[in-house]
């Protein structure tokens, strides 16, 4: 996630970028970790979540394994 807020920060500046990460990721991950317990073990789910200012798209994307573990990476374009 350090990826993630480092893009945000050259997106919107520094310290204005990991305010922007901390309002909005808590809602996305709950939605993204809600979709994964949904999906078949080990099936990639991707999903992309719209900035509200119109500014980018964050693409999450991880799958669950047999042992309950998730793996999950996230990207701003």
């Amino acid at each position: 996630m350090e990826e993630l807020i480092k893009q945000l920060e050259e997106l919107y500046g520094s310290g204005k970028g990991f305010k922007v990460y901390s309002t909005i990721m808590p809602g996305i991950l709950a939605d993204f970790n809600k979709m994964l317990r949904n999906s078949p073990v080990g099936r990639e789910v991707v999903e992309e979540y719209h900035l509200e200012d119109g500014k980018g798209v964050i693409y999450v994307q991880g799958n669950r394994s047999a042992n309950g573990q998730t793996s999950i990476r996230a990207q701003l374009e």
